[in-house]
């Protein structure tokens, strides 16, 4: 397609189709020393301002390549992303996690993954969104954006955008706080199944996980050289908040961690997998149900529903109903603040009514009632209402 100069201009260029329409105008900027600048605009202003701008750049004596963002593409920001990864030079916990969601983004979004930098915009997002809010549930996606923001706000300071199409993303909200209590019963049920599966490891690592708060993935990391039997603890040097922990062991938990073999050899404390114990507990939970369900107790076949994670659930809640203080329970469960502390914390709804009930109610002198309420009745206290 032929370019013909703009008259009054050094670098802007008319490109003219075949039948004589002007298509766009294409920038040429070339100045020894400096990165070259070739690219194609839409409107003859936006043309004139990227000129003023690298005009702008290179007598400054800045050498900054602002065409960079229009040749990179939201798909090679995610391949650096993997490659950082794949290297180490990015280093995470949920490194595999990451690369999963990663190479899933851009094996399931080609079109956005196709679009330059530079023109990805957040209406691109936005849509991206709506269209995984057809497959999955909110918090996925929330951890899809958390994982991809600060991806984003680097490749704009790296490609020198205005910012990251991201930066005013906010992803859908949902509210999802889990309410649940692990009721006797259903800790027998659930026990017995899953000393039924003749793994020793899986329910003795439900114990522990019961008795501590600890969480399965730190579990699966607890290492021999940090166990420490005279003071019952074992030290975690990665815990969720960043900084290391004690995580302090009941008798039960301690008597688990001296029965487990291997001790000499070091290494794990445990030695499973993840999905080890997510394929037994998730199997000894649906025998739970169905055992429920032959004994004629259709109130317990609710133990089908419980999740790994409400251990540690019922362990925090365990500590409040034993009357310790927030502080006290965040020793245990390693928490940095009240709030997120507050969020494993769920009372026994019956004792709290018989708490309620049990307060002595003061007398109280005689109260006058407005005409008109009560049937024009004088209540003399409040023991005649009771009454």
């Amino acid at each position: 397609m032929p370019t013909y100069k703009l008259r009054g201009t050094d670098y802007i260029y008319e490109r003219i189709s075949t039948d004589g329409r002007l298509t766009s105008y294409q920038v040429k900027i070339r100045r020894k020393g400096f990165p070259n600048h070739t690219g194609s605009f839409d409107d003859l202003e936006e043309a004139k301002r990227f000129v003023r701008q690298v005009m702008g750049d290179q007598d400054r004596g800045h050498k900054i390549d602002r065409l960079i963002g229009h040749r990179t593409s939201v798909g090679d920001v995610i391949d650096d992303a993997i490659t950082a990864l794949e290297t180490g030079r990015r280093r995470v916990k949920g490194k595999e996690t990451e690369l999963y969601r990663l190479r899933a983004f851009k094996r399931d979004f080609v079109l956005l993954c196709s679009t330059a930098l530079a023109d990805a915009s957040e209406d691109m997002f936005e849509d991206w969104i709506a269209e995984r809010l057809e497959e999955v549930k909110p918090n996925s996606i929330g951890r899809d954006v958390r994982l991809l923001k600060p991806i984003f706000e680097a490749a704009a300071r790296k490609y020198d955008l205005a910012r990251s199409p991201l930066a005013y993303i906010k992803p859908p909200r949902s509210i999802d706080e889990r309410i649940r209590r692990i009721q006797p019963e259903e800790e027998e049920l659930l026990f017995a199944e899953l000393i039924a599966a003749q793994d020793p490891i899986v329910p003795l690592a439900a114990q522990f996980a019961l008795e501590t708060g600890c969480r399965r993935s730190k579990m699966l990391r607890l290492e021999w050289p940090d166990y420490d039997a005279q003071g019952g603890t074992i030290w975690l040097a990665d815990a969720k908040n960043g900084r290391g922990r004690f995580l302090l062991l009941t008798e039960t938990a301690q008597k688990i961690v001296e029965s487990l073999p291997a001790r000499a050899q070091g290494g794990k404390v445990f030695k499973a997998s993840g999905n080890q114990l997510k394929k037994a507990f998730e199997q000894a939970r649906a025998r739970a149900a169905k055992r429920a369900e032959a004994l004629g107790r259709p109130d317990l076949v609710s133990v089908g529903t419980l999740r790994w994670h409400d251990f540690r659930h019922e362990a925090v809640s365990r500590c409040f109903d034993a009357g310790w203080t927030s502080e006290q329970v965040m020793d245990f469960s390693g928490h940095v603040d009240v709030k997120s502390l507050l969020r494993y914390r769920h009372s026994k709804v019956d004792e709290s009514v018989a708490r309620l009930r049990a307060l002595k109610k003061p007398r109280a002198t005689s109260v006058t009632v407005l005409p008109g309420t009560l049937d024009g009745r004088v209540v003399e206290d409040h023991a005649s209402i009771d009454s």
